[in-house]
């Protein structure tokens, strides 16, 4: 039996749980996910200035310095010369308050606490909004009184469609923490995220949450492996049979789906949502701008110069907002330059956690980002704020969980 006596954490540990977890809870509502940013951004240039000496010898500190100094020399050269200069720079420039997030957090004496009540409240708020939307699907209203974007569920996220991508990039933290609960209560919480993301109709999320899921089951699942892919498989059978017959959205994002494998180039772009314009405009942007693109985050600002006649989004809206493919993203506003640090960043990442991967205070967060980072995501831009504060805290989270190995 443990003897020990139960130390009440820090009030400042708690504050800090309280903060980071307030950044992901306060994504639905606009700008405010950035108020706790800033918060805990003023307390790490508080803990820099008092501090520095410590920090600068702490095993994190050098990799995570490199790291975004990298990301900020790869948004810093795109905006010399960019299309949208003071766009370009403010993004170069306000990326300083997630390094300093970054500091603060990993500084904290009681990390380990910081990390396992993240874990836990974190989870609780993606469950909440799992519900919350499937009210909404079935009264057409949810908690808050809010509609859904049309053809899509959107819960607590209104008339933007964020839902499904963030339940989806969000689902490996769920299941580390559901894992140590009842089966039946992982089956129901696991089935109730799979439901909302499937019905949020966003078809990237859909590719996000099942990588998610085989990596759960490579890694994770130790007995009877076989027999518990096959009973998820028999279930998706199921659901899918389910909603196909019940929900008119689902059957149309199917048939949309479909269409890709017409071989038809028009069926192709129906198919991808109109995509294919804004990924010729984004090519033919690193075409006239190798070296270092059109400027970090000024896609929307150039799309006009670069686009074909008749464009689709041109005629729609003006122009095209963002790359939609991380990787012509890249290319696009920050040239080779830009790609070939990005890559670099990638392989400091991968030698930094290849041996800690494992970890369950690793693995939900490293998950995250490969899933968000497929090649086969068609989602957010990697410098709008949403996205950016998403990746960000993931990657965060990552270097926090790396401390803790005792097992």
């Amino acid at each position: 039996m443990n003897n020990k006596p139960v130390v009440k954490p820090q009030a400042s540990s708690q504050i800090m749980v309280l903060l980071f977890v307030a950044i992901i809870a306060l994504l639905p509502f606009g700008r405010l996910a950035e108020l706790p940013v800033l918060v805990l951004s003023i307390w790490g240039v508080v803990q820099l200035f008092k501090q520095f000496d410590v920090i600068k010898l702490q095993p994190w500190f050098k990799p995570l310095s490199y790291f975004y100094l990298g990301f900020l020399a790869l948004t810093v050269i795109s905006s010399v010369d960019s299309f949208w200069p003071e766009k370009s720079w403010l993004v170069s420039l306000s990326s300083l308050r997630f390094y300093l997030l970054a500091v603060v957090v990993l500084n904290h004496v009681e990390n380990q606490y910081i990390l396992s009540q993240t874990i836990k409240w974190v989870s609780v708020v993606m469950i909440v909004w799992g519900c919350d939307a499937l009210v909404q699907a079935i009264l057409g209203v949810n908690l808050l009184g809010m509609t859904s974007y049309p053809g899509r569920l959107t819960g607590v996220f209104g008339q933007n469609v964020k839902l499904g991508p963030t339940l989806a990039l969000f689902l490996p933290v769920v299941l580390i923490f559901v894992s140590r609960f009842r089966p039946w209560l992982r089956w129901i919480a696991v089935a109730l995220m799979v439901l909302v993301i499937v019905l949020s109709g966003t078809r990237s999320a859909w590719i996000m949450s099942a990588f998610v899921l085989m990596m759960f089951w490579w890694h994770h699942v130790k007995g009877r492996r076989f027999l518990l892919l096959i009973k998820a498989i028999t279930l998706v059978g199921i659901g899918a049979t389910l909603l196909w017959f019940t929900s008119t959205d689902f059957q149309n994002r199917v048939d949309r789906s479909v269409q890709l494998f017409q071989g038809d180039m028009d069926a192709v772009d129906f198919a991808l949502a109109d995509r294919l314009p804004i990924w010729k405009t984004a090519l033919n942007m690193y075409m006239e701008h190798p070296v270092n693109g059109v400027g970090v985050h000024a896609f929307r600002k150039a799309y006009t110069a670069y686009a074909e006649a008749n464009d689709v989004w041109v005629n729609q809206q003006g122009s095209g907002l963002h790359a939609h493919h991380w990787m012509l993203e890249i290319l696009a506003e920050t040239g080779t330059i830009g790609a070939i640090i990005m890559l670099l960043l990638i392989v400091l990442l991968f030698k930094r956690f290849n041996q800690l991967f494992q970890l369950n205070t690793v693995w939900p967060f490293a998950v995250s980002l490969m899933a968000a980072l497929l090649p086969v995501i068609s989602l957010y831009s990697l410098f709008s704020s949403y996205w950016s504060i998403c990746l960000w805290w993931m990657l965060v989270a990552m270097f926090l969980g790396s401390k803790y190995d005792k097992s």
